[in-house]
């Protein structure tokens, strides 16, 4: 008898196909903690499109797509670990991509979601929502009553009538994905490649939900912070890069010190991200993800409320009005929030989903495992396509900031002096 077939087949579903890299640490956190404490069963990561769609931020591991259940390929599974930010519905699902309705309805994702079943049929022996959260909207989530729940934050399990167990965000457990030789390593090739500065930084997060008065306050904390401390740089950075900001999220400081401020190319990856998040000296994060990444890699943290104020961990300090004072008082004080309550939260609650995974195969396998990646090679050029474009738009952004710079009084005022200084630095040499 194949070994292998007596080994548990455990499917952890989840949206890790959106290209939200939030997603991609979810994804990671749970394997490993999974992995970790069960290494006898096998354990395959499912989302709703997964390889159909690739997308830079798979690290090159595409997801397993969830096929409409006529197609007649199912996974098969003993359990399944529903995990994120998935309970809503088809139309939520949907705009999450952004695909037609039909195209979701199709694979069932809404009705797996809120009740585990797909077509009126179960997609495994047994389901678990592990540290799951809301994906917006005003979604019926009474299919959840009686079911193996643990919700990520206290809105999700106040929503659900206190009968769900509380989590919190696996997010916080993101250090342990990350070698720190490896940030260090990740943290000078950025700086030879000019992407994030030496000495003293501050990492901004930049978001398309942003609005315009909170990027306008966010701006004046960010300019108060670098006129206050000439040794002080701004990374920008994004965890959506595959969504196009908003015209309010862009962050743009004004004058001279606009030179202190450096953004991470749209196509880095997580690693990137993290390793300019290392060693900062501050995070100001507009998502619960880039909080929990910041606070899990020991950075001060401060969030911005962008109205998703009841996503965040309750030690995350939340912002909504004067950002610069408290921006300020953050970088003189450098304490970062203290986590360690949440943390054996964590440990405690994946202890007990390890516990409740099946210990033996019950499911029959597939005859045939199908390829989980149809055409490497179409994906790979998918990708050169991608990054070209990305390659091409960065360099066009950087182009207009330089034709603005030309244009404005500052640079007017200023070119003389420095050309006057470079004559001079030229004659003593």
């Amino acid at each position: 008898m194949d070994g292998a077939a007596e080994r548990p087949l455990v499917g952890l579903f989840g949206a890790f196909d959106t290209g939200e890299l939030g997603e991609v640490a979810l994804r990671r956190v749970m394997e490993r903690e999974i992995k970790g404490r069960r290494p006898d069963i096998d354990l395959i990561a499912l989302a709703p499109f997964g390889n159909e769609r690739p997308i830079p931020g798979d690290e090159g591991r595409p997801a397993r797509p969830l096929r409409p259940p006529a197609a007649g390929d199912q996974p098969g599974l003993d359990a399944l670990v529903i995990t994120g930010d998935v309970l809503g519905d088809d139309t939520l699902w949907a705009g999450r991509y952004p695909v037609p309705l039909g195209d979701i309805a199709d694979r069932g994702i809404g009705a797996l979601v809120l009740t585990g079943a797909r077509g009126g049929r179960d997609l495994a022996a047994s389901t678990t929502w592990f540290a799951v959260g809301s994906a917006g909207g005003d979604v019926d989530v009474t299919g959840l009553e009686g079911k193996d729940v643990w919700a990520r934050d206290p809105a999700t399990q106040k929503r659900l009538g206190g009968t769900a167990v509380q989590s919190g965000d696996p997010l916080l457990l993101s250090a342990r994905v990350f070698a720190s030789e490896t940030l260090r390593r990740r943290a000078e090739l950025l700086r030879l490649c000019g992407a994030i500065p030496a000495g003293r930084r501050l990492v901004v997060e930049t978001s398309s939900g942003l609005q315009p008065a909170l990027a306008a306050r966010s701006v004046e904390a960010m300019t108060a912070a670098l006129r206050t401390d000439p040794k002080l740089s701004v990374v920008v950075f994004t965890l959506d890069p595959t969504r196009e900001p908003a015209i309010g999220s862009v962050l743009t400081v004004p004058g001279l010190i606009v030179e202190r401020v450096h953004r991470l190319p749209a196509w880095v990856g997580l690693d990137d991200i993290a390793a300019a998040m290392s060693g900062s000296d501050a995070a100001l994060a507009t998502s619960p993800a880039a909080a929990n990444l910041a606070a899990s890699l020991g950075v001060p943290v401060l969030a911005v409320d962008a109205g998703l104020g009841h996503r965040f961990d309750p030690v995350i300090p939340l912002l909504g009005g004067d950002i610069a004072s408290a921006l300020q008082r953050l970088l003189a004080g450098k304490e970062p929030v203290s986590i360690d309550t949440a943390m054996q939260t964590l440990d405690g609650a994946f202890a007990e989903l390890a516990e409740r995974l099946p210990h033996a195969s019950r499911a029959p396998r597939p005859a045939s495992a199908p390829d989980e990646v149809t055409s490497a090679l179409a994906i790979l050029q998918q990708r050169l396509v991608d990054e070209r474009s990305a390659l091409q738009s960065e360099l066009s952004r950087v182009q207009s900031e330089l034709d603005h710079l030309r244009a404005s009084p500052e640079h007017r005022l200023v070119r003389p002096i420095r050309e006057g200084y470079r004559r001079w630095q030229r004659r003593r040499t």
